[in-house]
């Protein structure tokens, strides 16, 4: 069987990676394009209690969907940190499909926030190009501008296509109803999981993040108490809903603002609950590690600083009313699932860069010591 474009990826993912498959793959679909899709269980990357995404492998049986095709026109894989020579099972190989293009879509950061190197794009490059039944440029999309940075680092090792592959969004399924930010009384929230990346790692600044006060009603969706409680902050205050307690767009539509920082050992590829924030016109605070994505749309602070920025708001309401809705209609403008076909179109046609003129976020120097560093590491883990 011939498709048009096929996507690959472990079957595994739950958060942004599943998310950005799935919209990608229906729109595919909804353009009219024959799509293929494979789906490979990497090694040394996921734990074995980690159970396969039905949400995910029910994709196989979506109408116009082809399941391991022969021959693709395209082949998109999703996630680099499950393509690397360590991940790829060299006995039991993935069969991608003959194909004219093959794109990387690179859905996390090669650089910790730490510095350190949690995967190597010129090794992944290769044992990628070794699965190819025909020689093969491996084309790399970052999905942001904070992962072009980084990859950047990386060249003239590897190509970089010179269009970004961000997430997309059914517009139809985010659609604000509610007027936000009427009051000087702020519901503030996060969705988000409770894992220690996507937190401050220090409990005061936690705390700060989500200052519960007369005026400031908090509202966490995705998190746990017993979270909280072992990093020793008081949550209380707090309206803490787990995860699928509530439909994410239900809870969206009750905030005001939405605040997210995160470890200094994160660093966050895209911030999908951040933009599916701002498609319902709710005004964000963010890490200032964000701006490279998120620009002009957010604020950016300290979480020490939450508070003072709150107040602010207050004394300005109809004017970060505005800015949200601004942030809202550049969301909508940016990543809207029914421009897949244009865009798709963008990337064919777009160039290859393999030496970057942009700014690279680590010198060749400190490049070439971080790889070295994680091969080391990777030699004494075999």
């Amino acid at each position: 069987m011939t498709v048009d474009v096929t996507l690959v990826t472990d079957p595994r993912f739950l958060g942004g990676t599943f998310q950005a498959f799935r919209s990608d793959i229906l729109a595919f679909c909804a353009a009219g394009l024959k799509v293929g899709v494979i789906f490979h269980k990497s090694r040394n990357f996921f734990q074995e209690i980690d159970k396969e995404n039905p949400l995910l492998l029910e994709l196989r049986d979506h109408p116009g969907v082809v399941a391991n095709p022969i021959k693709s026109d395209t082949v998109f894989l999703h996630n680099p940190q499950v393509f690397g020579p360590r991940q790829l099972d060299r006995d039991n190989p993935i069969s991608l499909p003959l194909h004219r293009r093959l794109f990387m879509v690179a859905h996390h950061p090669p650089f910790l926030g730490n510095g350190a190197l949690c995967y190597d794009p010129v090794t992944t490059t290769t044992a990628v190009a070794r699965l190819c039944k025909q020689r093969t440029t491996v084309e790399w999309l970052p999905v942001s501008g904070l992962v072009r940075r980084q990859l950047r680092s990386f060249q003239p090792l590897i190509a970089v296509n010179l269009m970004d592959w961000p997430n997309i969004f059914d517009l139809q399924h985010w659609r604000p109803h509610r007027e936000k930010l009427l009051s000087s009384t702020l519901v503030v929230g996060r969705h988000g999981r409770a894992h220690p990346d996507k937190w401050p790692d220090n409990p005061d600044e936690i705390a700060s993040s989500m200052p519960a006060a007369v005026k400031t009603r908090v509202r966490l969706l995705g998190a746990d108490h017993a979270f909280f409680t072992l990093r020793g902050v008081d949550s209380t205050g707090w309206e803490i809903i787990p995860f699928g307690g509530e439909d994410p767009r239900e809870f969206l539509e009750s905030l005001d603002v939405f605040v997210y920082f995160h470890s200094a050992t994160w660093r966050e590829a895209f911030g999908r609950t951040i933009a599916e924030a701002m498609l319902m016109n709710v005004r964000c605070i963010l890490d200032p590690a964000l701006r490279p994505t998120f620009g002009q749309n957010a604020i950016y602070c300290a979480p020490a600083e939450t508070s003072h920025v709150l107040d602010n708001i207050r004394r300005s309401l109809p004017a970060h009313r505005a800015a949200a809705k601004a942030a809202g209609d550049w969301c909508r403008a940016c990543f809207d699932s029914a421009q897949i076909g244009s865009r798709y179109t963008s990337v064919l046609e777009s160039g290859i860069a393999f030496s970057g003129t942009g700014e690279r976020s680590t010198s060749r120097i400190e490049t070439l010591r971080k790889f070295v560093g994680f091969h080391r590491r990777e030699t004494r883990t075999k």
